[in-house]
């Protein structure tokens, strides 16, 4: 920063201080603060919605890491039964064999919806949702500097009109001719920050609203993405793990409808609470 940029800063600085203690009065812009309060109201907004849409595209992943993860767990506990060998003269061990064959099915069915669905859906979703809620975002740090800058304008202009009116109300007794030349000079240094601040605060008020308005067109055809790319998953997902579904064997199933897998459940725990070994579970 030169020397006329930190005299400026300094300046400005103190002009603050003098604003927020009553001691210069202020330039008020109504519709200017009303356009401000909407622009950053979107601007949180939108920064919190970018935000939110990528912790969705990552919570997918978890999603999909837990199922293979749960696919794991579920192969290695069917796999700790009793062999082929042993089978039962009830030939309950047959079910079993079928349950870890679903089972190592699972998993294969997990990691491949983890494989395609998450791959597939990610490009796209990058594409047309993430990139352009960036790109709309990346535009606010130069509005924002905008915005600073017509206050520093704001801040200059203020200070001059507090200037040029002590000196109106404190005119000099002595050299009259060096009093008005003073006064001149400042009022036309007073004119020239007015130019200047009126310029880019009438262009703020102006461009801030069709800002605000473009949004909804702007991001019309990512919320449409959005959807169907959710849409894409979850068909894709039940489709899937539907295939799945049916091979599971018809009791489970009507139980499942009717309500009665949990009695099932409860019916092994009772035998589980009669071996000595539960120690009373």
């Amino acid at each position: 920063m030169s020397w006329i940029g930190i005299k400026k800063a300094i300046n400005r600085a103190g002009t603050q201080v003098m604003l927020k203690t009553g001691q210069i009065e202020q330039t008020v812009d109504k519709e200017f603060e009303y356009q401000e309060k909407r622009y950053r109201a979107m601007e949180a907004n939108s920064l919190k919605l970018q935000k939110n849409l990528r912790s969705y595209l990552e919570s997918l992943r978890i999603l999909t890491n837990s199922q293979i993860n749960i696919a794991e767990s579920l192969s290695s506990f069917y796999g700790n039964g009793p062999s082929t060998d042993n089978r039962d003269k009830d030939g309950k061990d047959g079910k079993d064999i079928k349950s870890k064959e679903l089972v190592q099915e699972y998993f294969a069915t997990v990691k491949q919806l983890n494989d395609s669905s998450i791959k597939n859906l990610e490009n796209p979703y990058n594409q047309t949702v993430l990139n352009p809620i960036a790109r709309f975002n990346s535009y606010y740090s130069e509005i924002n500097e905008v915005i600073k800058k017509r206050n520093n304008k704001l801040l200059d202009y203020d200070s001059m009109k507090n200037k040029v009116k002590k000196l109106i109300e404190h005119p000099a007794s002595t050299d009259v001719e060096q009093y008005e030349t003073k006064l001149k000079t400042c009022n036309d240094e007073l004119k020239e920050l007015e130019e200047k601040y009126i310029d880019v605060n009438n262009q703020l008020i102006t461009e801030l609203p069709k800002l605000i308005n473009l949004r909804v067109s702007y991001f019309d055809p990512s919320f449409e993405s959005f959807v169907k790319i959710q849409l894409r998953f979850f068909n894709e997902n039940y489709y899937i793990l539907n295939q799945l579904q049916l091979k599971l064997d018809a009791q489970t199933k009507q139980d499942y409808m009717e309500g009665k897998l949990e009695d099932r459940i409860d019916n092994v725990l009772n035998k589980m609470r009669e071996l000595d070994i539960t120690g009373g579970l």
